[in-house]
């Protein structure tokens, strides 16, 4: 039994628990996960062991085994809190928002002062369409944790989708002043009050939004039932059968590489640019891209001159608000007769403008703005299709589907 110190090459049960958790907090999975089997192999049925090892096999993508565990652990420790707020976070990835519901609020049963849980639940209660339910709970992070970065978030975008701009506006005042640099402050505070607007999101903000939450992303999008990616490939399917692999493509805001696989059977060489290094970390064991680079999408298209044959870009010019410079900067970076296949979302505000920005930070264009900016740039051969991106707040997201065409021969000539 590891339960007490034998020699040099002995460790305790706590001991070996302590740093296969500090492991596991690290990221070094592979050395976390042999410990805690180590562990369950010298005391099986040890709920501490059973539950972290669930938690670790969860983040490895393996929810069926991690549940299993985790139920386990939850059955012979049934008063943890946090041990059912890990089981509703699995749950919730998985689909079962009913029973993630159930998890969160027995941790809150437990524990009514557990900021996570109560955050879980908001984001949850959320995504559900049940916003009014959702700020009382970001209130309650906000109560136990004021500086909290994510329930600042949320509870201001909340407040601006039930229509209490002024409250949300508040919200973002009070973090301005309690950090004037921070960029998604800044930013949420413009989309809010429709003062300061930028002409697109900062690098900054792109980097703070999209680094933490890479670990989680691709889960998320599936609960948000997230569809650009596989609309860009269909249109590439339509557009280039049968894959060949003899083009050269970018993946433009690749991301986690979700259009990766879609590209991969068309391309000689697929190069993946993002400006978040997390994501491009994700991307990276994905195995489709022949090279990523962290660099800011208008920049890098403005020094590659007619290089690619294909341009993707999913869900990523939603966080651009004028789009003249980034369209010419695609024109040029294209090969003559090259294709441009984009998403945006659309907007349908009565208060004629081309160009919104909305209280969840992301912009939308009116449909003429987009051709007739295309159109400036010298593209052709326009087909834009009205499409649903995602879910947001229970409420599909109205978007536009986009392919254009450098022409063949120069207009000029």
């Amino acid at each position: 039994m590891p339960n007490e110190q034998t020699g040099p090459e002995r460790v305790s049960l706590e001991q070996a628990m302590a740093t296969a958790m500090n492991l596991h907090r690290e990221g070094q999975l592979d050395v976390a996960e042999k410990i805690y089997r180590r562990i369950l192999e010298a005391v099986p049925g040890y709920p501490d062991g059973m539950h972290f090892l669930g938690v670790l096999l969860h983040q490895r993508g393996r929810p069926d085994e991690a549940l299993e565990l985790i139920r386990n652990s939850i059955s012979m420790a049934p008063a943890t809190a946090d041990w059912h707020n890990n089981l509703g976070n699995v749950l919730f990835e998985q689909g079962e928002a009913e029973d993630a519901c159930a998890a969160y609020r027995r941790a809150l049963e437990l524990d009514g002062d557990l900021a996570s849980a109560h955050l879980n639940m908001a984001n949850l209660l959320f995504r559900s369409g049940e916003v009014l339910r959702a700020v009382e709970h970001y209130n309650h992070v906000l109560r136990l944790t004021p500086d909290n970065y994510n329930a600042r978030r949320m509870v201001g975008i909340s407040l601006s989708t039930l229509g209490h701009t002024e409250a949300a506006a508040e919200i973002y005042r009070r973090w301005m002043e309690d950090e004037p640099d921070n960029p998604v402050a800044r930013h949420l505070y413009a989309a809010c009050t429709g003062q300061g607007v930028p002409e697109r999101a900062e690098d900054r903000l792109v980097e703070q939004l999209f680094d933490p939450f890479a670990e989680y992303f691709d889960e998320k999008l599936e609960r948000l039932d997230y569809k650009a990616p596989q609309l860009v490939g269909e249109i590439v399917a339509r557009e280039f059968e049968p894959p060949d692999g003899t083009l050269e493509c970018l993946d433009a805001g690749c991301g986690t590489g979700l259009c990766g696989a879609f590209l991969r059977p068309y391309c000689r060489h697929l190069t993946g640019v993002d400006l978040s290094s997390g994501m491009l970390e994700k991307a990276r064991p994905r195995d489709c891209y022949d090279e990523l680079v962290k660099a800011e999408l208008t920049r890098f298209l403005a020094a590659c001159d007619e290089q690619f044959d294909l341009i993707v870009s999913a869900d990523t010019l939603v966080y651009f608000g004028r789009l003249d410079e980034v369209f010419a900067a695609s024109y040029s970076a294209l090969r003559p007769g090259g294709l441009l296949v984009f998403t945006l979302e659309e907007s349908t505000a009565d208060d004629g403008g081309d160009i919104r920005l909305n209280h969840h930070g992301r912009y939308s264009h009116r449909k003429d703005y987009v051709l007739t900016t295309l159109h400036a740039v010298g593209f052709a051969e326009t087909d834009l299709q009205p499409a649903v991106l995602r879910t947001e707040a229970g409420a599909p997201v109205a978007g536009l589907l986009v392919s254009v065409r450098r022409p063949a021969i120069s207009l000029a000539s």
